[in-house]
């Protein structure tokens, strides 16, 4: 499956396969591949609250790239660390709310990805590299609570992000999240008087972990 197919095949259909072994992508499967993601962003963008980011196309690329490496390496069993090093490399652009909300469009798949590859063999270095990148892309691992961010910062300071990033941690009801000094009175907002529909036990959760 091309890296285009791969794309198409998440967005459309939430399921995948990949090549059986690493090889450079064609450079016009990663031409196509930037127009179907743009295409995804355009998509997508429309059910974002607010105004949202401009799209980074390195930063979606990247993701894809990165997303697709990594479900090789699940299947590819015989592949060590040294490979995973070599083939799975954290994107080098800058960290702006365009590129975390354009990588987010496929790294939003990367928690299901992790519990996956953990379920599978825990001890796989393969595991600690995913819950360590996905821990820097905050927006996208939103909606797990297997795995903390490590800054905020960034999805905070952008209007849209800090709202869709709310949102998410809301509706997987992660109280971890959701009590960090900086998202609390967020999530109190958001909730507002809707609590009892959204998140029932909202007030009890909050009691038991503070």
């Amino acid at each position: 499956m091309t890296l285009t197919e791969f794309i198409s095949s998440l967005i459309n259909k939430g399921d995948v396969t990949v090549a059986p072994a690493i090889v450079p992508f064609d450079p016009e499967d990663l031409r196509i591949a930037g127009i179907h993601l743009k295409q995804y962003y355009d998509d997508d963008s429309t059910e974002m609250p607010g105004q949202v980011p401009s799209y980074d196309p390195a930063a979606a690329l990247w993701a894809a790239v990165y997303l697709y490496r990594a479900i090789q390496f699940i299947q590819i069993r015989r592949l060590g660390e040294t490979e995973i090093k070599a083939h799975l490399q954290p994107f080098t652009g800058a960290r702006t709310p365009a590129a975390a909300y354009s990588a987010d469009l496929i790294l939003r798949y990367l928690p299901g990805l992790f519990l996956l590859a953990k379920g599978l063999s825990p001890e796989d270095p393969l595991v600690k590299e995913l819950g360590t990148m996905a821990a820097q892309w905050p927006l996208s691992i939103a909606g797990s609570k297997d795995i903390v961010p490590d800054d905020l910062s960034l999805i905070l300071q952008h209007p849209s992000l800090k709202m869709a990033y709310i949102d998410r941690i809301i509706h997987a009801r992660d109280i971890r999240k959701c009590t960090h000094p900086a998202c609390l009175p967020l999530v109190q907002e958001a909730l507002g008087t809707h609590a009892a529909i959204l998140w029932p036990e909202f007030e009890i959760d909050l009691t038991a972990h503070i």
